[in-house]
């Protein structure tokens, strides 16, 4: 663990709650997404995390650049997945503001994948996983029956959703049958050798520089049962939020090189991130290709790609 990204224990956790909401940014057009090879992308979409929405016009201005952003593209994109922790408080304005810019901008993600991070459960599980799944049944047409995750197909690629089906502070609670549902929709999912995307809000344990950079950040106990499973199949991308970590050297790895099992820490939207590149409104979005993925981290608030000396500004990985 290099110096530049240790911290003391609870220096992340405050800084991840306290974000700020007095600036408003607009998005610019003068340099709109551009695929690598647009007419041979066989999926595309973009990540986004901890957005922290508070009831608040500014914030849901923010948010909203977004949206703007990828429809001043002449890219078309099938869906947005939104890692986690969509409000800051869990009240229920704040998920009626960020529900507004996704039911205003269907056009621009046809699809939208959400799934609850600690914020949006810690004060108030029942009530707001319930608010959260009956979104994503709308958005998505399914019935998730009162479940915290789900599985979706989009184009012959399937993405899974997992999360916590308890009340926690920081990490996540999985039960051996939602393991046990990941484990099918992963065999089903990578049948026909493609990858496969799975997304949660916490990341797995010792990964991404964890426990070093937050003591708390990891997904729980059921960390390592998880991980074990996906790493069973090939080309599976794993996707969390949560660590507010920017883009760093931490930002991608592998779980199991050979399946070709990697992890992506998506960078937290609402407010500056915590090492390398730091700036709010960053995310990634996905080209997904016939023989890889290639990831491109964007400012979706500012409009511009993130510049930096970082290897996962830009990346891609070869599917086996």
């Amino acid at each position: 663990m290099s110096e530049s990204i240790f911290i003391t224990k609870y220096v992340a956790q405050l800084k991840a709650l306290s974000p700020k909401y007095d600036v408003v940014y607009d998005v610019s057009k003068e340099n709109p997404i551009v695929f690598k090879d647009s007419e041979n992308v066989k999926l595309s979409f973009a990540m986004i995390a901890d957005t922290h929405l508070i009831d608040n016009e500014i914030a849901e201005k923010n948010l909203a650049n977004v949206f703007e952003d990828v429809r001043n593209s002449e890219e078309k994109f099938d869906a947005l997945l939104m890692a986690g922790d969509i409000a800051e408080y869990g009240k229920k304005k704040e998920y009626q503001r960020f529900f507004r810019a996704v039911d205003e901008n269907k056009d621009v993600f046809p699809h939208v994948f959400l799934t609850m991070g600690n914020h949006d459960v810690r004060f108030q599980y029942k009530r707001n996983q319930k608010i959260i799944m009956d979104k994503v049944n709308e958005c998505l047409g399914i019935n998730t029956n009162g479940k915290s995750y789900y599985s979706y197909d989009i184009k012959g690629y399937t993405f899974i959703v997992i999360g916590t089906e308890k009340r926690v502070l920081e990490k996540a609670h999985i039960t051996q049958e939602q393991i046990d549902f990941l484990d099918r929709e992963l065999q089903r999912g990578t049948k026909d050798g493609k990858p496969v995307f799975v997304m949660c809000h916490q990341a797995f344990q010792e990964t991404h520089g964890l426990p070093e950079v937050w003591k708390t950040g990891d997904m729980g106990e059921q960390s390592d049962q998880v991980r074990a499973v996906m790493e069973k199949y090939k080309n599976v991308i794993f996707i969390n939020g949560h660590l507010h970590g920017g883009i760093y050297e931490k930002t991608f790895e592998y779980l199991n090189k050979e399946n070709n099992v990697c992890s992506l820490s998506v960078p937290g939207y609402r407010k500056e991130n915590n090492f390398g590149i730091k700036p709010c409104g960053m995310g990634y979005y996905a080209e997904v290709y016939s023989d890889k993925i290639v990831f491109v981290a964007r400012n979706f608030m500012f409009g511009e790609y993130v510049k930096g000396d970082c290897e996962f500004v830009e990346f891609e990985i070869q599917l086996i």
